[in-house]
Parts: C-alpha cells; sequence; structure tokens
C-alpha cells in the first residue's frame, strides 16, 4: 500500500460508528501523533443517510474524552468520496463492505483500499462492530470502546506505512 492521507470510516447511517471514527482520530491526531499524522486527513460516510447529527450515544462518549463535535455534516457515501480517499474503514462484513463493493462494482482498486477497521487494525477474530444504536448505553459504550481501541492500532499501520512509503521515496 502506498502512502496514506485520506482515510474514511464508513457505516450504514454516518450517525454512530463512522462518526465515533471520524473524531477519535481528528482527537489523537491532535493530542497524540500530531507530527506523524499532521498530513492525514479524516472523514466519514454512510451507505445511507438518516439524521442530520450524529447519536446521543456517540456524543456522550466524545464529550467524556473531550471531544467536542461541533463540525459534523452527514454524507452519504457516493464515487466521488471513494476515489477521493486512499482507505475506507467499514464495520460490518455483509452490510458496509459487499454492500459498497456491489454498489460501486465498476470503481478499480476499491478492494485494495476498502477493509473492516479491526482486520486492517490486525485483529485476527470478532472483526465486526455491529451498530450500537438501539443498545443500551453500556453496550454503546463498549461498541464505541472497541471502535477506539481498533483505531489507535489503524494511526499506528497508518504511520508504519507512510514510513515505508516515504523512506522508499528516498531512495
Amino acid at each position: 500500500m502506498s502512502t496514506i492521507k485520506r482515510v474514511l470510516f464508513l457505516c450504514s447511517g454516518n450517525t454512530c460508528r463512522s462518526v465515533a471514527a471520524e473524531y477519535l482520530a481528528k482527537w489523537y491526531k491532535d493530542n497524540k501523533y500530531n507530527e506523524e499524522l499532521k498530513d492525514i486527513n479524516f472523514d466519514s460516510a454512510g451507505l445511507f443517510h438518516y439524521y442530520e447529527t450524529p447519536q446521543k450515544g456517540t456524543l456522550k462518549y466524545l464529550e467524556s474524552k473531550g471531544i467536542e463535535v461541533n463540525d459534523f455534516v452527514a454524507k452519504r457515501i457516493d464515487e466521488e468520496l471513494i476515489k477521493k480517499h486512499d482507505l475506507i474503514l467499514g464495520f460490518e462484513e455483509k452490510w458496509h463492505i459487499r454492500k459498497l463493493k456491489r454498489r460501486f462494482r465498476n470503481l478499480k482498486d476499491l478492494d485494495n483500499k476498502l477493509f473492516l477497521l479491526l482486520d486492517f487494525a490486525g485483529e485476527k477474530e470478532n472483526l465486526e462492530i455491529e451498530d450500537p444504536f438501539y443498545y443500551e448505553e453500556a453496550e454503546y459504550n463498549k461498541a464505541l470502546k472497541r471502535i477506539e481501541d481498533g483505531l489507535i492500532k489503524v494511526l499506528e499501520k497508518i504511520i508504519e506505512i507512510n514510513k515505508k512509503s516515504e523512506y522508499k521515496n528516498h531512495e
């Protein structure tokens, strides 16, 4: 994989999981990996468009970490977003990965940039993170914590990929 500059998180409605991943990634970029991720952009979208604002459970989880979500704009995935991003990370094989591949089967290289977040993070089992939309708060937070834990591994992998790519470009 070549240099990763633009990362898109994809879920069903762009209101729970993808929003959490986007804003957690931005927070980690600003607070922990500032130098290593300075040129990386994070965004999110949904296969469908349900609401204009993130779910209350997602906002509450992010706020508990000191993360404000004041510039969010819900988006539905389209061809332009796919082409624009180097890496697209979903949360469910059947509902995100397969549906996106079917809907945009005409796009080349989609297989090279579309992954489950936890698979890309290097996890070996229990790779899907179900939609917490109808979950009670404790279960909702558990799902978002899985996203955060996987995201940290994803960010470290992106840093490593970009270092290798930069090294190859300087040879």
